[in-house]
């Protein structure tokens, strides 16, 4: 590569590349040589403070041993000017090398120069970087506060003569997501935007004390930005919509994003970082890894925008509506929809700072929840028993944690479904961690919607439908619920009822768990809609807890062979199964049910 020219991209991904742009080979440790030395200021460094801070778990001669190898493998980097890094016995020094650094420290106040700073600087200094930890890590931190500092003063200089609304708010919102009490970028920020958007309230005091926040603050050493809850409104996804409708969709997001900027009773994301959280293809570990709390889902179709406030720590849907975008009045919608959005995101997470609190807390025990949850998702008993094994464990970080307590609770009636033996212990052992569960916290929707699917299987439907109907009215927007709720209708013989609630569970939730398919294919089957219920039972990405009722409808359309296909499957997996003895623990209202389930089963040879 001699001749080559190089360069150093420090801010967002760590990269050399040669002239033509292309990336060079060089080791990662290298690299974080080549920052250090271009953005520190000290173009000779001593090897020993190099060994050390680049390699501060090794022994020291190790460390200058891995230094020594690291010089080596870069020893190709020569450009006709000299080697990017030459050394001494004592000392490493820079070489003829350019570096992202240089252009963002260069801002000379016009309005291009910001708009380069700023679109560096959001990328954040070495943020893809593998800090070593220690005195590097405190270096680069330290680095990206000055260049932040650089970035605020630049803006206070060129907000006063740019007309570049869209870059200065950019520029606010993305200040304000690290510090919400700059009283000076939030001045901006109003400026540029025409005037405040939201007014600013107070968190209710009926739900935490400002005190008591404050004073957990004060022991924690954290800052006002870290206990803060932190949300990110993500731009909406396009299925099928009209481009010019989308766009104004995405516009609306944005506008209620820098307006909540303006609140200090949370931290918003910025537009720029929330887009790339959109794109990410695991979007829960990005959103993990930039401390949200609340995420603000949207997608926009045919039907309208559809937006949901997801409440991360538990997984659970706070609130959901749908908004109409139609060609005409498209200033009035959008100015509406911000407002509502807005005003039920700032309402929801100032009311809900109690939740906040216990997850900042307590995150041990949430994070062992979460991993519960995912595995909840299937529906096979190694599913279920390793999901109760993460739940126990969030139990050990708390021993009242209400959502653990429910969670556990349906892990046991789940084993009870799958082993088809109408085994009373696990309800009995179900029932009792959702009365704690419920002791713990009585407005946890969750908690309501395992007692009334334990109760709906021990028989007592009224009761049921009494449980679902209060943790519906507590999680209105809450999948689970309404896919539980919808599941005891089939059970009372209201299956029409039951696939319309389907419908919305599998709206709010549209990669939904088997469970849910499962149900829709058992009201499928109860209206005589042996297809659909065979249709469903194909979206399932596990098909096998539902080989019977699929045999039944195979039996019913007809089909003998497919029917004892599907037999011979479901027994292979129970092969203990009895069905009479599981159509006298099963509980159906009416006995019609019980007559046509009976036979599609005969039908099929059970």
């Amino acid at each position: 590569m001699t001749g080559a020219g190089y360069h150093l991209r420090t801010f967002g991904e760590l990269r050399l590349s040669d002239a033509a742009g292309g990336a060079v080979a060089c080791p990662e440790r290298g690299l974080l040589i080549l920052a250090y030395l271009s953005a520190s200021g000290q173009k000779v460094v001593t090897r020993d403070k190099l060994a050390t801070m680049v390699w501060p778990d090794r022994e020291k001669s190790v460390a200058f041993k891995n230094l020594r190898s690291t010089l080596w493998r870069m020893q190709h980097l020569v450009t006709p000017a000299g080697a990017v890094l030459s050394a001494t016995e004592t000392e490493v020094a820079l070489g003829p090398i350019s570096c992202d650094v240089s252009g963002f420290e260069e801002l000379d106040g016009s309005e291009e120069s910001f708009r380069n700073g700023l679109s560096l600087w959001r990328d954040t200094f070495l943020s893809s970087a593998d800090l070593p930890p220690g005195r590097y890590a405190d270096w680069a931190m330290e680095k990206r506060r000055s260049f932040t500092e650089v970035l605020r003063s630049a803006l206070i200089d060129v907000e006063r003569r740019s007309a570049d609304r869209p870059t200065l708010r950019a520029a606010c919102a993305h200040l304000l997501e690290l510090d919400p009490s700059d009283g000076a970028v939030r001045e901006i920020l109003q400026r540029v935007s025409h005037g405040q958007f939201l007014s600013i309230r107070t968190p209710s005091a009926a739900t935490l004390q400002q005190a008591e926040f404050s004073e957990w603050g004060t022991q924690a050493g954290g800052s006002e930005t870290v206990r803060l809850p932190r949300v990110a409104l993500l731009p909406p996804a396009a299925f099928g919509s009209d481009p010019m409708l989308h766009a104004v969709s995405v516009a609306v997001i944005e506008d209620i994003t820098i307006g909540l900027c303006s609140l200090r009773s949370m931290t918003v994301v910025a537009p720029y970082t929330a887009e790339r959280i959109r794109e990410a293809a695991d979007k829960a570990a990005f959103l993990e890894r930039h401390g949200v709390t609340y995420a603000l889902d949207c997608r926009m179709s045919d039907q309208g925008l559809f937006t949901q406030l997801i409440f991360l720590p538990t997984d659970q849907i706070v609130w959901a509506d749908r908004f109409s975008i139609s060609p005409a009045g498209l200033v009035k919608q959008r100015q509406d929809i911000a407002y509502h959005v807005a005003r039920a995101v700032t309402e929801q997470v100032e009311t809900r700072q109690a939740d906040h609190f216990d997850f900042v807390t307590h995150p041990e025990a949430y994070y062992a929840y979460l991993g519960g949850l995912r595995h909840l998702s299937g529906l096979g008993l190694p599913d279920v028993r390793r999901a109760r094994r993460d739940f126990r464990e969030a139990l050990k970080y708390r021993q009242d944690f209400a959502p653990a307590l429910s969670g556990i609770a349906r892990t046991y009636v789940n084993e009870w479904l799958l082993t088809a033996r109408g085994d009373n212990e696990l309800l009995s052992t179900a029932e009792r961690h959702v009365k704690d569960a419920i002791a713990s916290n009585d407005h946890l929707p969750a908690a309501h919607r395992e007692a009334g699917v334990v109760k709906l299987y021990q028989g007592d439907l009224d009761e049921s439908l009494d449980s679902l109907d209060r943790a519906e009215q507590l999680g209105p927007h809450y999948a689970d619920v309404l896919y539980s709720h919808a599941d005891t209708l089939v059970h009372v013989a209201r299956p029409a009822e039951a696939l319309d609630k389907l419908g919305k569970a599998l709206a709010l939730n549209p990669l939904a768990p088997d469970a849910y398919l499962w149900s829709a294919a058992g009201a499928s089957y109860f209206l005589g809609q042996y297809e659909d219920c065979i249709g469903f039972v194909q979206r399932m990405k596990d098909k096998t807890p539902a080989d019977r009722i699929v045999a039944a409808s195979w039996a019913m359309l007809g089909d003998r062979k497919k029917a004892r296909q599907h037999r011979m499957r479901a027994l292979k997996a129970n092969p203990s199964f009895d069905l009479d003895k599981w159509l006298a623990v099963v509980p159906m209202k009416e006995q019609w049910q019980k007559d046509l389930y009976r036979e599609g089963l005969k039908k099929a040879g059970f």
